[in-house]
């Protein structure tokens, strides 16, 4: 008989269990551990175990779900008016559809329970602080293409698709940066400075990037002024089951009146190439589809679609009817 119970403190050797043995595609970190699920999701300062729904059969598990929630808009706290089940995993099993519907409506029924009026599927940029470089590489992605068994528990439940997210890469191997006299005037005109381990800007980075090795890339003008930043994350070791050194790309900013002045190309390009010289082969970042002035820039760096992931959103009862 499958039990379903929230998360209790001697969970973690059942679930990493569960992980290795789920069809969760090329894109899941494994062999999966304690360890790295205490680093990555137990540990977080938002974790709540009423989230985390366990299937128990026997005394094993045979699956689990995870829900939560993103930041508000200051990254101060959470907004739990929108909520997420960010995976839904399940052991091969003869009642598996049974065990992953039942893990989804008791994730959904927490999400209400906790506020929220809208319910999506799949971790995203601004949602679900877990499973960083567990799942998905540099971002967390969605509901990736690779885990099709994952995708259908949504698409049953009668999830629509809210957005796509592309996982972008770009080897790094003999790369340099674009020279044409834009980017020779912005060199002229602006420093570049390299911060390690710089301090966290707001609560939700932080908590997001606890125990694992950021640098920022700062861009200013000769002045001092700032005007735009890149940050990157060391994927190792998380990335060591590729066998390469990876970076991934957390985020962009180009202050808001230096926009459209090829700032960012800039930053990032020279921000690679740094990266290049100290052996890093890879470096990987997650777009939106509805952010198409990213995916832009990122083409026009050489980046390149791997592979893609769905947010999926529950349709409210009123557009159903």
């Amino acid at each position: 008989m499958i039990e379903f119970r929230c998360f209790r403190n001697d969970d973690p050797p059942r679930l990493a269990d569960a992980w290795r043995c789920a069809e969760l595609g090329p894109a899941a970190v494994q062999p999966m551990t304690s360890a790295l699920l205490e680093t990555c999701v137990f540990s977080k300062p938002y974790f709540e175990r009423a989230g985390l729904i366990v299937a128990v059969e026997d005394g094993r598990a045979v699956g689990f779900a995870h829900a939560g929630f993103g930041p508000n808009t200051s990254r101060t706290a959470l907004d739990t008016s929108v909520g997420t089940t960010m995976l839904v995993v399940c052991v091969p099993h003869a009642q598996q559809h049974a065990i992953a519907d039942g893990l989804l409506t008791r994730c959904e029924d927490y999400l209400r329970t906790r506020g929220a009026a809208t319910i999506l599927g799949g971790g995203g940029p601004t949602l679900g602080g877990f499973y960083l470089g567990l799942y998905g590489g540099a971002d967390v992605p969605g509901i990736l293409d690779s885990s099709p068994g994952m995708q259908s528990v949504f698409a049953r439940a009668g999830y629509v698709t809210a957005d796509r997210i592309a996982v972008l890469r770009r080897p790094l191997a003999r790369f340099r940066p674009p020279v044409n006299r834009l980017q020779v005037a912005i060199h002229r005109a602006t420093r570049l400075s390299v911060v390690e381990e710089p301090p966290r800007r707001t609560w939700w980075e932080a908590a997001l990037t606890t125990g694992i090795a950021l640098r920022r890339y700062v861009l200013a003008n000769l002045a001092g002024e700032p005007l735009g930043s890149v940050t990157f994350w060391d994927m190792q070791p998380l990335a060591s089951c590729r066998g390469i050194t990876a970076a991934g790309l957390l985020d962009v900013s180009i202050e808001g009146p230096r926009r459209r002045q090829g700032l960012a190309s800039y930053l990032v390009a020279r921000a690679m190439h740094d990266l290049s010289q100290e052996g890093v082969a890879i470096v990987e970042t997650h777009v939106a589809e509805s952010n198409p002035a990213a995916a832009s820039l990122f083409g026009k760096l050489g980046f390149e679609a791997a592979e893609y992931g769905t947010v999926f959103r529950r349709p409210s009862p009123t557009s159903m009817a």
